[in-house]
C-alpha cells in the first residue's frame, strides 16, 4: 500500500498479463486468418515474436514508460519535472536547488515534451497549488526534498541517482567497462556486428578527448586493433566500415553518441536503475559534444 493505492508486483502482473496476451493473440489470429494471405500470416506471427522480445527487453531494463501507461506516479512526476527543469533557463529553475511551486510550474508550462505520457503528466499539473500537492504526496521520493520557507514550501529535485559514476577512458578498450559495451563485446564473440553496433561504437570513439586532434589513420588503426579480438574480423572489411562511419557526418557535424535511452542499445542494457554509469554522463566527452547535444535537442533530434 502507498498513497491509498494497492501496488501489485510487476513480476506477478507480467506473468499473468503475458498469458492473457498469448490467449488474446491466438483469438485475434484465428478471427482473421481466413481473410489473410499466407504472406500476411507469416508477417503477423513473425512480428508477434519480435514484439514479445522487445517487451521483454523493456521489462528487464526498467523502461516501464514504454510498456505501461500508469506506472509509478511518483517516479513519472519526478522524471517530468527533472526534464522540464533541464529544459528551462538556469536563472529560472535549477536541478539540485530549492525552487518554489510557482517557479516549477512555470517550467512545466513552458516544457513541450514529445512523449505522450510526459504531455499527459504536464496537462495534469494545472496550477502551482496542484503541483505543490502532487509533490507533497511524493515527499518520500529519493530525489525530492521539501523545505518549508516561511509560509510556503520549496522543493529540490535532484539529478537521477543512476548513471553518475565517471569512467576514465585512457584507451578504447576502457569503454568495455560500461556494462552495455561489455555485453556487446560478449555477443560479438558469437556473431558479426549489426550496422548499429559499429555505428554506435565509432560514434563514442569519435568524441573521446584523446582523438579530438588525431588524424583518421590513427583512429582507424586503433579501432582495427580492438576489433581484431573477434573471430569474424577481416582487416579490409573493417577498414572500409570504420572509414565509412567516420565520413558519415550530419550536416558537417560529427554524429553524437547514442545515449542509454536509445532503442538499439536496449538489447545490451542491464537496466538503467541497476547501472552505475550512463553514456552521456560518465564518459569524458568534451564540452563541444554537449554544446552540439543542446543544439540538437532544440531541433527535436533523438539519439
Amino acid at each position: 500500500m502507498k498513497n491509498n493505492r494497492l501496488y501489485v508486483p510487476v513480476s506477478d502482473f507480467d506473468t499473468k498479463y503475458r498469458e492473457y496476451a498469448k490467449r488474446a493473440f491466438k483469438k485475434l489470429l484465428w478471427a482473421h486468418e481466413k481473410n489473410l494471405s499466407e504472406d500476411q500470416l507469416t508477417w503477423l506471427t513473425t512480428n508477434e515474436t519480435a514484439i514479445s522480445e522487445r517487451i521483454d527487453r523493456f521489462t528487464e531494463t526498467g523502461h516501464n514508460e514504454r510498456i505501461w501507461r500508469n506506472w509509478d506516479p511518483g517516479e513519472r512526476t519526478i522524471r517530468v519535472l527533472r526534464d522540464a527543469i533541464r529544459d528551462a533557463p538556469d536563472e529560472i529553475v535549477s536541478l539540485g536547488e530549492f525552487n518554489s511551486a510557482k517557479e516549477l510550474f512555470e517550467a512545466v508550462e513552458a516544457y513541450d515534451p514529445e512523449a505522450s505520457w510526459k504531455r499527459d503528466m504536464c496537462n495534469r499539473i494545472s496550477s502551482p497549488r496542484c503541483l505543490g500537492n502532487l509533490l507533497a504526496s511524493q515527499r518520500d521520493h529519493r530525489n525530492l526534498t521539501i523545505r518549508q520557507h516561511g509560509n510556503t514550501n520549496h522543493y529540490r529535485i535532484q539529478e537521477s541517482s543512476r548513471g553518475v559514476q565517471p569512467l576514465e577512458v585512457e584507451s578504447i578498450k576502457d569503454l568495455f567497462e560500461l556494462p552495455c559495451m561489455a555485453n556487446m563485446a560478449e555477443r560479438l564473440h558469437e556473431k558479426k556486428p549489426v550496422r548499429k553496433d559499429l555505428y554506435n561504437f565509432a560514434r563514442m570513439v569519435m568524441w573521446l578527448p584523446q582523438y579530438q586532434d588525431s588524424d583518421l589513420e590513427t583512429i582507424v588503426a586503433d579501432l582495427k586493433n580492438v576489433f581484431s579480438r573477434w573471430p569474424w574480423y577481416d582487416e579490409q572489411v573493417t577498414d572500409y566500415q570504420v572509414r565509412y562511419e567516420f565520413s558519415n557526418t550530419i550536416g558537417g557535424d560529427t554524429p553524437l553518441p547514442m545515449n542509454c535511452d536509445n532503442d538499439d542499445l536496449q538489447r545490451y542494457c542491464i537496466g538503467q536503475d541497476q547501472c552505475p554509469y550512463s553514456i552521456w554522463g560518465s564518459l569524458p566527452f568534451p564540452d563541444e559534444m554537449y554544446d552540439q547535444l543542446d543544439e540538437a535537442r532544440s531541433t527535436g533530434e533523438e539519439f
